[in-house]
């Protein structure tokens, strides 16, 4: 095992923190096939991005997502969260795992409220899917359960853009202490656009294998890489 010290750290959520797999996967697959585009296809370049870039990109059905106006853009996305967090509900409701905490956050998340840690969560999704995932799992979506949270609609750029992660770093200074050096804080992420974003931003990365498979993870730039956060 590698010890790392630092001083803060910023957690993207989907694969990270929570698990939404099966209801990202259960809806997602039938809007890529709408679209055209094989689900396995879809979802090699999707991880890790804003909804509204999969619009942008892939929706052909019932207009071009490039030729939507950035409004039109936000509206899609939203549509398409809240149809995942449905999907979740539906699961939930039948027994079955819908979106949850993944194994060893909330003993992770535990001990750095106790140790008094500056953290945050950077994610490509929009407040509201945010709000309500991190609610379903369990985990809190709001102060002191989460400090804070950098999401799509607060950036203008997405992961891998180094805004997200830069957005997160002057959050964490808002939080008290010493100003924070970039390269003393540990950006937690399962997708390789997000560990581009926080390298981008000057930060160390911790690689998880959570949401993507490890062949993926070995090959994407990071700092560290764990399996998950019970080693």
């Amino acid at each position: 095992p590698i010890e790392v010290t630092v001083d803060a750290c910023l957690f993207d959520m989907d694969g990270t923190l929570v698990d939404s797999t099966p209801a990202v996967e259960g809806y997602l697959s039938k809007w890529a096939r709408l679209q055209g585009v094989e689900p396995a296809a879809f979802f090699e370049v999707a991880h890790g991005r804003r909804a509204r870039d999969h619009v942008k990109i892939f929706q052909t059905v019932p207009v071009l997502g490039s030729s939507l106006t950035e409004a039109e853009l936000d509206d899609a996305a939203r549509e398409i969260e809240s149809s995942v967090l449905e999907e979740g509900r539906v699961l939930s409701e039948a027994g079955k795992d819908g979106i949850t905490c993944l194994p060893g956050v909330g003993k992770l998340l535990s001990a750095l409220k106790q140790g008094g840690a500056r953290w945050g969560v950077v994610t490509s999704a929009t407040n509201s899917y945010a709000s309500s995932a991190l609610s379903t799992a369990g985990i809190g979506s709001t102060p002191p359960a989460v400090p804070f949270l950098v999401t799509a609609d607060l950036v203008t750029h997405g992961k891998p853009h180094p805004e997200p992660y830069l957005a997160g770093l002057a959050e964490l200074n808002k939080l008290g202490g010493p100003p924070i050096d970039p390269k003393r804080v540990l950006v937690l992420e399962d997708a390789p656009p997000g560990l581009a974003s926080g390298l981008a931003a000057g930060c160390q990365t911790l690689a998880v294998c959570t949401g993507q498979p490890r062949s993926k993870i070995r090959a994407a730039a990071s700092t560290y890489r764990s399996v998950d956060f019970n080693r």
